[in-house]
């Protein structure tokens, strides 16, 4: 399609303050050249945003989910070992089966299969469930044989958490066609939810994939790669090597865990979980972890720790703060806190002054922050309530970004979790919430202006047929975009409909 173009009748997201009601808007040689609002009685046909930023995703681990059995919608134990032992029979070809996504806090009865019950639903080969969480995995008695090889001290009940759960791959690691396979469909699924942008949280093979389609021409958006503490020299090598310089794929820096996660009852909270489960654990000890954060910093690698309970959410602030005493306030502008779901006030204002960047996930408060949900048995109604505190950590002025964790990955419900957020105090507003989706938050309040993304010369839209911040809840709030435009290129072409239409007029 030629870049020489007008849009008909555009709602603009985040919208100019001035003018909310909907667009034209001609394009010359991709680049936005004017803007006129429409007539007051036209209705907008097209939204469009600027295009989303998902700041925290396992993109490559969303791929191989999509290769393996998906037990994210079963609604029971039974169900759940049925649907198992039935992919078993069905797919007999599998040496090693894979069972992703389960979850079991919507359930009637939140207990976990046992692993008698995982051997009789297949009991000839290894069977891995991993919770949707990823920091808590099951395997039956022949996966655990396998794994015992790895970790002489395994639970002998088959039940891993934390480091181990995550680190499946390293023993029953998926094929190099496989990886390539899952990365292509995953980001095609990201574009498709007008994410043009991702941060690859270090998923394991993540970088050969990445620099595989990268070597073929076949990557799409922009990809910022993290790596793991134990591939730093990895990194390092990649960056010198250039690797990492590419309008594609460029360096995203090092992710740390300091703790767990709610659902798996593995969060470092400062007092114990409301169901009588233990407050969880800290990854590392305040030593280990300052010389961790030191040694990035030296070498110039960001950071990016998750740091979910409000005990590892404290430890990171604190030894930040220790560093930053140091080597000054530029050396906290390096970490970014992922997650931060139970900060409270005081962290909030120590982490801005040391100028940590906070990455939240608003579909977690879409998903878990109900009341009755997974977060009130997990916390308590006070601790549910005051998690996930979108509205004061935007009203602090702290640079904020919006992830998903593939939980589930679209943006639209992520909105939803911020718009809508079950407490009412911590919500945003429409423009806000897109805003920071797109990453219009990224540096602080210094850079956030609603209408920046649409000043002249722009080269970047996504455009959709419903509004994302509204989605339509009999779509399970999700959105799809139907057209892309990235640096001046069309990434996905308007329909011949829009033509037809009058939505789109080529000039």
């Amino acid at each position: 399609m030629t870049l020489d173009f007008t849009l008909r009748d555009v709602a603009l997201r985040p919208s100019d303050s001035d003018h909310p009601g909907p667009w034209d808007l001609t394009f010359r040689q991709g680049r936005l050249a004017f803007h006129r609002p429409a007539p007051e009685d036209r209705r907008p046909r097209l939204f469009a945003v600027p295009g989303f930023w998902d700041a925290h995703v396992h993109l490559l681990h969303l791929g191989l989910s999509r290769q393996r059995l998906d037990l994210g919608s079963v609604a029971s134990r039974d169900e759940l070992l049925s649907t198992l032992e039935a992919y078993a029979r069905a797919h007999p070809e599998k040496a090693v089966l894979w069972a992703e996504g389960w979850d079991e806090t919507a359930w009637q009865d939140a207990s976990v299969p046992q692993q008698a019950e995982l051997d009789l639903a297949v009991p000839d080969r290894p069977a891995i469930l991993c919770r949707v969480c990823g920091h808590l995995a099951l395997l039956n008695s022949r996966a655990a044989a396998q794994a015992a090889l790895r970790w002489p001290d395994l639970d002998p009940r088959g039940v891993l958490t934390e480091e181990r759960a995550m680190g499946l791959a390293t023993i029953w690691p998926p094929t190099p066609a496989e990886r390539e396979q899952a990365l292509l469909d995953a980001q095609d699924a990201a574009m498709r939810m007008g994410i043009v942008r991702v941060s690859e949280m270090g998923s394991e093979g993540a970088a050969d994939a990445y620099l595989g389609l990268l070597k073929r021409g076949t990557l799409r958006g922009e990809v910022l790669l993290h790596f793991r503490p134990a591939q730093i020299e990895l990194a390092l090598r990649l960056r010198e090597e250039g690797w990492l310089e590419r309008n594609s794929l460029r360096l995203g820096g090092i992710k740390v865990f300091a703790d767990g996660s709610i659902g798996a009852r593995t969060a470092a909270l400062a007092q114990p979980f409301a169901d009588g489960a233990p407050a969880g654990r800290l990854l590392y000890g305040d030593a280990e972890l300052a010389e961790l954060l030191g040694r990035c910093r030296a070498h110039l690698l960001p950071v990016a720790v998750h740091a979910i309970g409000d005990a590892a959410i404290e430890q990171v602030i604190r030894v930040s703060e220790r560093i930053a005493a140091q080597r000054g306030r530029q050396a906290g502008e390096w970490i970014s806190l992922e997650h931060a779901e139970l900060i409270d006030e005081a962290q909030l204002e120590r982490a801005a002054r040391v100028g940590m960047r906070l990455s939240m996930q608003p579909n977690f408060a879409a998903r878990w922050g109900q009341a009755g949900g997974l977060y009130d048995r997990a916390l308590g109604e006070k601790r549910r309530a005051r998690a996930n505190p979108l509205r004061q950590v935007f009203d602090c002025g702290v640079a904020l970004v919006f992830g998903s964790d593939g939980m589930p990955m679209d943006p639209a419900f992520g909105l939803r979790g911020a718009i809508a957020h079950p407490e009412q105090a911590s919500r945003l507003s429409a423009d806000e919430a897109v805003g920071v989706y797109c990453g219009l938050r990224a540096r602080g309040i210094r850079e956030w202006a609603p209408h920046s993304p649409w000043n002249l010369g722009c080269e970047n839209l996504v455009l959709f047929e419903s509004d994302p911040a509204n989605p339509d809840p009999r779509t399970g709030f999700r959105a799809e975009a139907r057209a892309i435009l990235q640096r001046r290129e069309w990434v996905l072409a308007p329909s011949d409909d829009w033509r037809r239409q009058g939505v789109v007029h080529d000039e």
